[in-house]
């Protein structure tokens, strides 16, 4: 989420020109985030009272962060949503350079005890509202990271999950096609890259998920290989320590 302020909002019969003025102050202006988060996606053990999530501001200047968790709908407002998670404080200053520590916390709601449960957490960082002696671009930065819930007992590791993925190739008619995977254990399984077939016929897609004990169709512009048994997929998936592992499987009849 991100947000343009200027000094002065610009009449209809200015509208273009204002967007000249701003994509001129877009190339001339520097911004980037100042919020430091330690990790990409975040596992509560069901064993495990309160985890500790470590934030900071590597900026020259005070930022105001916001913390919130949802269930997967991003447009939510923070104030209406029910989740079995606290997590303080829920709105912080950080200083330059400060560094601290989020508390998440499990209300003890019931959960399913046999796969994991998904939520989001949201970071939104607000940027310092100090005078300023000319034009310059400011930007609220909101970023969400996956929370896992992991309830004790799971049989096998979620590291392993990927490589029990079954993957199927569905033709659909006209070139077009879908490709199915499968999952058969408790974990989420997140892919940060899946590529299939080479050279000028490879596909490449990212950001999917494919959820405990359920499946994943994945629609592809054209079938990616001669046949279905000659396909293989090539994934990159990130692990429970934040790594990437890369691999391959062939997709089955």
């Amino acid at each position: 989420m991100r947000y343009l302020e200027g000094r002065d909002m610009p009449r209809r019969a200015d509208v273009g020109r204002w967007l000249l003025a701003a994509l001129l102050l877009w190339c001339s202006a520097w911004a980037q985030a100042d919020l430091s988060i330690a990790g990409t996606r975040f596992i509560f053990p069901a064993n495990s009272s309160v985890i500790s999530i470590r934030v900071g501001n590597i900026g020259q200047a005070p930022i105001l962060l916001q913390a919130w968790l949802d269930k997967g709908d991003a447009k939510a407002s923070p104030s209406g949503l029910a989740v079995p998670f606290v997590l303080s404080p829920p709105i912080s200053r950080l200083e330059p350079m400060q560094r601290t520590a989020l508390m998440l916390r499990y209300s003890g709601e019931p959960l399913p005890g046999d796969r994991e449960s998904v939520f989001w957490i949201n970071f939104l960082e607000v940027p310092s509202r100090l005078p300023v002696t000319e034009n310059v671009l400011r930007l609220a930065y909101r970023m969400r990271m996956k929370l896992l819930y992991r309830p004790q007992g799971l049989t096998g590791t979620a590291d392993q999950a990927v490589r029990q993925l079954r993957w199927r190739f569905a033709a659909e008619g006209k070139g077009e096609g879908a490709l199915l995977a499968s999952n058969p254990t408790p974990y989420y399984v997140s892919f940060a890259q899946l590529a299939l077939g080479s050279g000028s016929r490879s596909i490449s897609l990212q950001g999917i998920t494919v959820e405990p004990f359920g499946s994943a169709r994945i629609a592809l512009p054209e079938v990616p290989g001669t046949t279905p048994d000659q396909a293989v997929v090539h994934y990159q998936v990130a692990t429970d320590s934040g790594e990437t592992l890369s691999g391959s499987a062939r997709i089955q009849d």
